[in-house]
């Protein structure tokens, strides 16, 4: 489903934190939103969500003003994941998962789909503990399994990676690659760049609320744009099109 926002500007506690923001997301691609902090990626994130409403502009979902879509509707269209989030009350993991079949009723095929979400992070041995119980990078894993467990065309996660191990870290993004590859349109907000320029085929670079470059890895990741929107010198190392991100020093 294609996504894309047009004059986009958002406010929080009286501060304009995006400033007219266009851009576009295509079903089949895997977006990753970077930018130091305070960037904007997690602003962008829920706007694109239906999180917050923005203060001028709109968000477009299948050329449709989103504004206007039912919650209900919106909700099987877009699964989304926010940056973090602390279990309210104690419930069995594989029940918090099936939190994510909630816009489609009922389904049939709830349990199978439930098992299926948590083996894509592997988290299955995890179904029948109890969600207080988790360490942070199980309770992170969990929370994946929910928004991959619905049929929404549209995938959003902030820093999906915070607080997985590096085994973990590559499962996560072989199985958005895939989703992406399966023709959802995805978007993650990443602080790894590496990881950035591995998988994901658009990049989208903020600062200061605005974006500075969009397009392919090897065009938005350079030492000149890295220099000027990060602060830091760099490397890109590519080794059979893998990338390795190496910070040198502060500018």
């Amino acid at each position: 489903m294609p996504v894309s926002c047009r004059d986009l500007s958002l406010e929080r506690r009286g501060r304009l934190v995006l400033h007219e923001v266009n851009c576009a997301f295509s079903p089949g691609e895997l977006t990753a939103v970077v930018g130091p902090n305070g960037a904007g990626k997690s602003s962008l994130l829920e706007t694109l969500a239906g999180v917050l409403a923005p203060a001028a502009g709109r968000v477009e979902l299948d050329g449709r003003d989103a504004a206007v879509i039912p919650a209900a509707e919106r909700a099987r269209l877009c699964a989304y994941l926010p940056q973090s989030e602390s279990p309210a009350w104690s419930l069995d993991v594989a029940d918090l998962v099936a939190l994510g079949l909630l816009p489609w009723g009922r389904p049939a095929d709830r349990a199978q789909r439930v098992s299926a979400a948590l083996e894509r992070v592997d988290a299955l041995h995890l179904a029948n503990r109890a969600v207080t119980r988790l360490s942070g990078g199980e309770l992170r894993r969990v929370q994946l399994a929910r928004l991959l467990v619905g049929r929404a065309p549209l995938l959003i996660a902030d820093e999906p990676t915070a607080a997985l191990d590096i085994r973990h870290q590559l499962q996560l993004m072989h199985t958005f690659r895939r989703q992406a590859d399966a023709g959802k349109t995805v978007l993650l907000a990443l602080h790894d760049l590496s990881l950035a320029a591995r998988f994901c085929d658009r990049i989208l670079l903020l600062h200061g609320g605005r974006p500075i470059a969009r397009g392919a890895p090897q065009d938005v990741f350079t030492p000149a744009l890295i220099g000027d929107v990060y602060g830091v010198s760099c490397e890109f190392r590519w080794r059979d099109g893998v990338a390795e991100f190496v910070p040198l020093d502060l500018l």
